[in-house]
């Protein structure tokens, strides 16, 4: 909700012999009110259809543990998991005794292979000098020839059962991570919110178990003006609590870029830490009414002179320069201490002096 005071900005006066106007801008207070939310909020939410089993936390609990760690809130059933999972690392066992065997037995057709080879070699040498027949030769060159055949093969079985390791190791994985899902997480320090949810119930995939929040800080949301965007720049923002008009200290977090069709305002988002909150049970930092106040200088462009720098005469009110020329300026209220004036065609740089 927006409001806006009534014009000007009183300030004393010394009385100097010249006045520059438009160094006294009318200022507008811009009021807006808007209501604290956490900062940040979490919906609870399984992806799967099961049965709920336990949900470790109620409404107003804090979730253990620090902001950067993932506690488990809320429990599935993972029964037909678990036992997937049993099933699945016997099959690995299996596989990897398997790549045992496969690897015994390459080093087996190694050493085969080896002797076989060396008998070649010797056989080979002997019918060189004349003392081995052809068909000794023959059946040395067949040997060897199975002996390196064996190898092959047994090295062809180990890459096989390696490949039924691996594809075991990702069974194990693939349950294992099925079963995590099942297994709800929330960030350490967060409050239960909402508990929608209880043992026993089965649950739709997108189903709300808990809502929680993050009270370690909360923000307000105001929607504002371009010219009001532009005044946070120099401008400070105060802020207050309404019920019990305690001052707070904000931080400016987000302008948004896309305004409101309808208003053509746009987002500002103002963060509050918990502890500028001075909370009274129950109170938990939310739903609390803040009151933010913004000077932003008025669209009117109307400037601020004080009574003995201007001049009357018949209906039109009049102003003087340094270099003597006259201008028209329209009055529209008097405060405390000056009068509140449109200047009309006053040059931007006018020094005015008495008439």
């Amino acid at each position: 909700m927006l409001s806006i005071a009534l014009f000007g900005s009183p300030e004393m006066l010394d009385d100097p012999p010249t006045w520059r106007p438009f160094d006294h801008p009318v200022i507008a207070e811009r009021s807006f009110t808007a209501f604290t939310r956490p900062i940040r909020t979490l919906s609870i939410v399984s992806d799967v259809p099961q049965r709920v089993v336990k949900i470790t936390l109620d409404e107003g609990d804090l979730v253990p543990g620090r902001p950067d760690e993932m506690i488990a809130v809320a429990y599935l059933d993972s029964t037909v998991e678990k036992e997937l999972l049993r099933g699945s690392m016997i099959a690995l066992e299996i596989a990897q005794n398997e790549a045992v065997k496969s690897q015994l037995l390459v080093e087996q057709a190694r050493v085969a292979a080896q002797i076989a080879l060396r008998e070649q070699k010797r056989i080979q040498d002997l019918h060189n000098e004349g003392n081995a027949t052809e068909s000794d030769l023959d059946r040395v060159n067949l040997e060897e020839q199975q002996a390196r055949t064996t190898l092959e093969v047994a090295k062809s079985t180990k890459l096989d059962a390696q490949s039924a390791v691996k594809a075991a190791e990702i069974e194990v994985a693939v349950i294992e991570a099925r079963i995590d899902r099942l297994i709800l997480k929330a960030p350490g320090g967060w409050r239960v919110e909402q508990r929608l949810v209880e043992p026993g119930a089965g649950v739709a995939p997108g189903a709300t178990l808990l809502v929680i929040a993050d009270l370690s800080a909360f923000e307000i949301e105001v929607p504002m003006a371009e010219d009001e965007i532009r005044a946070l720049a120099t401008t400070p923002l105060r802020m207050r609590r309404v019920a019990d008009d305690a001052e707070l200290n904000g931080t400016i977090t987000f302008v948004g870029a896309i305004p409101d069709p309808r208003t053509l305002r746009r987002r500002v988002v103002i963060r509050i830490p918990a502890e500028e909150l001075t909370l009274e049970p129950p109170e938990t930092g939310g739903g609390l009414e803040v009151q933010t106040v913004l000077e932003v200088a008025d669209r009117s462009g109307g400037v601020r002179i004080p009574r003995r720098f201007l001049s009357q005469r018949l209906e039109q009110w009049l102003v003087k320069t340094q270099e003597g020329k006259t201008y028209v300026v329209t009055p529209v209220r008097f405060d405390d201490s000056a009068w509140i004036v449109l200047p009309g065609e006053l040059p931007g740089g006018a020094v005015l002096v008495e008439p």
